[in-house]
């Protein structure tokens, strides 16, 4: 399985009081034209033990792993070779950290291919904390299921089936959509609007205000949220388990979670006998594992203090982090998560 994963590095996905919400100020950006530079690559082992080899920006700009595409940055995998090693990817992570806040993506294209999640079309929201965070999903819409422990690379999971197009092909083919992420003290919540709503055209608009910057969102005008994870002091302190965290872009493979369940699933069993050896053999079956990101959107209520400077250090060092990213053409590519949870295959 193919996990595609959009959210906060250490603890996951990642909301100060409901009279705030109105008062967001635009604090970055993140496009085509500054990506490379704020963006760093992770090389290391996946940490969820995946069958895949993330490559550094140099190897991934020559590769055609990374580069810009349709106005938007493109993070993809190899989809030509076969390996025994583990499938060549993309996982970047934001040079800055991040406690709280108003986080809007803008997201042409998501990972899809074939097999488990690969063909799921609704899209679940996880948080993973360390021991001691228990949430209610109070004020998520109708008919969405949690598992209320968030602890562990199982972390606490809502998912609505009866959400669809916001993950995956289905995503894809309607043109992408925007993804929005509030983190205060009492809840994470998170919605999704599909391409062409107002809500959609709004968030992801280009329009500036009289101070050249995005007009501030108001959440309150959001509507029910595809998940809210609801803390509290007793249950799950929030600002306990939440705080300094980085924005990660991230397709892997296979690994602790979706390695495990590979047999379980008749689509995926049906390829292979196990989740590495499909992965392996097969990099026809990724042509559309890639990220399209139009923009990234971090906004936070005047006067706090939640983003850490110290993380812009590596701006100044240079190194393959800083590679221009080239050209990608994805034109021609066939039709084929906040922690987006997905593993491919």
């Amino acid at each position: 399985m193919v996990r595609p994963a959009f959210g906060f590095a250490s603890l996951a996905l990642t909301a100060s009081s409901a009279g705030a919400a109105s008062n967001y100020n635009i604090v970055d950006v993140f496009d085509s034209t500054n990506f490379s530079n704020v963006f760093t690559s992770f090389t290391q082992p996946d940490p969820t033990h995946g069958f895949v080899k993330y490559v550094d920006a140099a190897t991934a700009s020559r590769d055609g792993l990374a580069g810009f595409a349709q106005g938007g940055v493109y993070l993809g995998v190899d989809y030509t070779n076969i390996t025994t090693t583990g499938r060549p990817s993309v996982r970047v992570t934001s040079r800055t950290s991040y406690t709280k806040g108003l986080f809007i993506a803008d997201i042409a294209h998501m990972p899809a291919g074939a097999g488990g999640s690969g063909s799921q079309i609704s899209n679940s929201v996880t948080l993973h904390t360390g021991p001691g965070c228990s949430v209610t999903n109070a004020g998520s819409l109708p008919g969405t299921k949690l598992s209320p422990n968030c602890q562990g690379n199982e972390g606490c999971t809502q998912h609505n089936p009866g959400v669809s197009n916001n993950y995956g092909a289905g995503f894809n083919a309607a043109g992408g959509g925007v993804y929005a992420l509030e983190w205060t003290d009492a809840s994470i919540k998170v919605w999704f609007f599909s391409r062409g709503s107002p809500l959609a055209t709004q968030l992801s608009s280009t329009t500036t205000n009289n101070n050249n910057s995005p007009p501030s969102p108001n959440p309150s005008t959001f509507g029910t949220p595809l998940a809210a994870f609801v803390g509290s002091p007793s249950s799950c302190p929030l600002a306990k388990h939440f705080a300094n965290h980085n924005l990660v872009l991230n397709t892997a493979f296979c690994g602790d979670w979706a390695g495990r369940v590979w047999a379980a699933d008749q689509t995926c069993a049906a390829l292979a006998a196990r989740c590495e050896d499909f992965v392996g053999a097969h990099p026809e079956a990724f042509t559309q594992a890639y990220w399209l990101v139009n923009t990234i959107r971090v906004y936070q209520v005047a006067g706090s203090s939640g983003v850490e400077i110290a993380a812009r250090e590596e701006e100044s060092q240079g190194g393959a982090a800083r590679t221009s990213m080239g050209r990608r053409d994805v034109a021609g590519r066939k039709e084929g998560v906040v922690e987006a949870r997905r593993r491919w295959a």
